[in-house]
């Protein structure tokens, strides 16, 4: 309805780049983000920390993260996570990729790679899944994200998985 109000020529510049958004944009061939370009601007920006290798399943929590501010190292996407139900397996993913990324990176200083997955099962599997073939690499340490209650939670609603995540990494 907005679209209504505006002028003509605003209307057909927003459609114009809507339909030309796929021509435009390529995923990045080093961490599969989406880029306008060879590389995004995290892989391209000299500032991000090397040593640090945030593994997630989609753009979408890449973006997440990088809204937080926090978070300074550089990222892989995986593009999607391990379910069998659904036919996704290990080979479905940017896993071969992630290991030549690392074999690369770990031999000029070692490496933290921290899996970030979503707390599903299809995300579990596939952090455990990564976990076991990513620790016997030298110079690669892998550690997970931190998960428990939401700020505003009351313990009596909290599932049992989430309570034992939360006394499992509790600081």
């Amino acid at each position: 309805m907005a679209l209504l109000d505006k002028p003509d020529s605003e209307v057909e510049e927003l459609g114009y780049a809507i339909s030309n958004l796929k021509q435009e944009l390529t995923t990045c061939a080093q961490c599969f983000n989406i880029s306008d370009g060879e590389f995004c601007a995290v892989c391209s920006n000299p500032g991000r920390d090397k040593t640090k290798l945030l593994i997630v399943e989609k753009v979408t929590d890449l973006d997440s993260i990088e809204k937080t501010g926090l978070y300074k190292g550089l990222y892989h996407v995986l593009g999607g996570a391990i379910n069998p139900l659904d036919n996704i397996l290990p080979v479905n993913l940017r896993i071969s990729e992630l290991n030549n990324r690392l074999e690369l990176a770990s031999a000029v200083a070692p490496i933290e790679v921290i899996l970030a997955m979503n707390p599903s099962t299809p995300g579990e599997t596939t952090t455990l899944y990564l976990k076991n073939i990513l620790s016997a690499k030298p110079g690669v340490v892998v550690t997970r994200l931190g998960r428990g209650l939401a700020s505003g939670s009351h313990l009596e609603y909290a599932d049992e998985s989430t309570l034992r995540h939360a006394l499992e990494y509790r600081k």
